[in-house]
């Protein structure tokens, strides 16, 4: 491995030494290599800092990722001790410790830290005390809501630290917010709308005041000419980091003041007890996972909808991770990517419902692939890409799609509940060695072995064997019983019925293969 890295240096510095060659030829409108060279998230912190002279800071960033690890606590910390170095003044300190803070957050490879703040300033409140007045531009974008959000918490911790005064907000600078946000959204893609209770409840009591450059050409009708607000122009950098930022991130945030004890914080408690209040009202009986219909209200027209919100037959959710997928890429069956008609290209976008963010396509043949109904009745299950291709042409309907990968990272990152899986092959393995140890013909046994296994051992039957009991009525299954004890027979290991709609139905419902010939129904072991 060693041998390898040092292999891949060697190449690095031989094309650096090519490219260097290159531009002091003068053809470029540099005469040197812009990129600097970076061996870690410190280093490219450091040096994507360049011009706000932070020599050094990339010792101190490892020092605290060794003492805290979390990524986000390190951003705090560091932009904390950044502060108390010397500055020219009280504006470059703050300044300079804000854009540290975001830098380690973004990992000190967008540009969010260098154009996402336009400036930091302090300002005088009517009271004659000062503020911290955090400038945002468009390309704050591009930190996502996390790294929004964080921003501001980061602005305070230093403005805590070099012990500057709180920012107390007008009511016309409250209603200024009410009337911009939604003015945005017409213009601009926005997550998350804020109600006017929200918006007012975040401007009206967050420490630090959140500004921003006018970014789009609509100007607001209301709230104009206000003293201590630069522009009439809608703040698109401002709007994004009140309402996907500090709204949508709002757990976040609360997780982190809580770590380190700010005050002046409580608010965002408040804001997500808000929430709460609103999401109790059915809290009678076992917790049941909601459909989230967000990922739908974006659609553009000409785009396949692969499942509705929880419904049955769309991706099956299953934990883990493939060697193929990276962060925000989910893994889907190979057959799977191929019953859609081939729109789950490797690579493509796909929105989802959980756990939030949108994910890139990549492929996995370890999982269950789709279950598809064709013209002539059949129902067959696909695991692999031939085994579509060799039906494509007669399937009617996709009864199920098969399973989609996701890493309990995803999760994690999200801030979303786990939910609960189905109970795939690691699950059963993990009873099997339970119950002291595996047979060796766990993996893929045929049907009469699994019963067996399931009766000495005690565990749940096989899941390859098992039907989509959990996704239906009682009722329904108990009309199918009676329909095959009244009219099926079993010979060879084989159930025959006549064809009846409701029956067939139900087995297609349950993913139970079958043939239909002649009238008759065949379901096989």
């Amino acid at each position: 491995m060693e041998k390898y890295f040092s292999l891949l240096m060697g190449m690095k510095d031989e094309c650096y030494s090519i490219a260097e060659k290159a531009r002091s030829m003068g053809y470029d409108p540099e005469t040197t290599v812009e990129i600097p060279q970076a061996s870690d998230l410190a280093s490219r912190v450091e040096k994507l800092l360049d011009e706000y002279h932070v020599e050094g800071v990339a010792e101190d960033i490892r020092a605290l990722t060794e003492e805290y690890g979390n990524r986000e606590l390190v951003a705090l910390m560091v932009a904390k001790k950044m502060a108390k170095r010397p500055a020219a003044s009280l504006e470059e300190a703050l300044d300079r410790a804000t854009r540290v803070g975001l830098a380690v957050l973004t990992e000190g490879i967008l540009v969010a830290p260098l154009e996402g703040i336009a400036c930091t300033r302090i300002r005088k409140n009517a009271d004659g005390t000062d503020y911290v007045d955090l400038v945002f531009a468009g390309p704050i974008r591009a930190a996502g809501g996390t790294g929004q959000a964080m921003s501001v918490l980061i602005a305070d911790v230093v403005r805590t630290e070099l012990g500057i005064g709180r920012y107390i907000p007008t009511e016309q600078e409250i209603g200024r917010f009410d009337e911009e946000i939604p003015l945005y959204k017409q213009n601009q893609h926005l997550q998350y709308t804020p109600t006017s209770e929200e918006i007012d409840l975040i401007v009206r009591n967050c420490p630090v005041c959140v500004d921003g450059e006018g970014t789009e050409r609509v100007e607001i009708s209301g709230f104009r000419d206000l003293p201590r607000i630069d522009t009439n122009q809608v703040r698109g950098g401002a709007c994004l980091v009140i309402a996907e930022g500090m709204c949508q991130k709002a757990a976040k945030l609360k997780k982190h003041v809580d770590k380190i004890g700010l005050p002046g914080w409580e608010f965002i408690g408040k804001f997500l007890d808000a929430h709460k209040a609103v999401d109790k009202k059915d809290e009678e009986g076992p917790k049941k996972v909601q459909p989230l219909e967000k990922y739908l209200k974006d659609i553009v027209a000409g785009r396949p909808i692969f499942g509705h919100p929880c419904r049955v037959g769309g991706f099956r959710l299953r934990y883990g991770r493939a060697r193929t997928s990276g962060l925000a890429s989910l893994a889907y069956n190979t057959g799977s990517m191929y019953a859609m008609d081939e729109f789950m290209a490797l690579g493509t976008q796909v929105k989802i419902e959980r756990p939030g963010k949108a994910c890139v396509v990549t492929p996995c043949d370890r999982l269950e692939g789709p279950t598809l109904l064709l013209r002539n009745g059949d129902l067959v299950y696909c695991h692999t890409k031939e085994d579509v291709l060799e039906v494509r042409d007669m399937v009617s309907e996709i009864v199920d799609n098969g399973e989609i990968l996701v890493p309990f990272g995803e999760f994690c990152e999200n801030n979303h509940v786990l939910v609960p899986c189905g109970y795939p092959i690691e699950w059963h393995k993990l009873e099997l060695r339970e119950k002291g140890g595996l047979p060796p013909d766990w993996e893929d046994p045929d049907y009469r072995r699994a019963k067996e296994m399931s009766r000495q051992l005690g565990v749940p039957l096989h899941p390859k064997f098992n039907l989509f009991w959990s996704d239906w009525p009682l009722d329904r299954i108990r009309e199918l019983r009676k329909y095959i004890l009244d009219n099926g027979s079993f010979e060879n290991g084989v159930l025959s019925m006549p064809n009846a709609t409701g029956p067939k139905r139900m087995l297609e419902d349950l993913c139970a293969l079958h043939t239909l010939r002649s009238g008759i129904i065949r379901v096989s072991e």
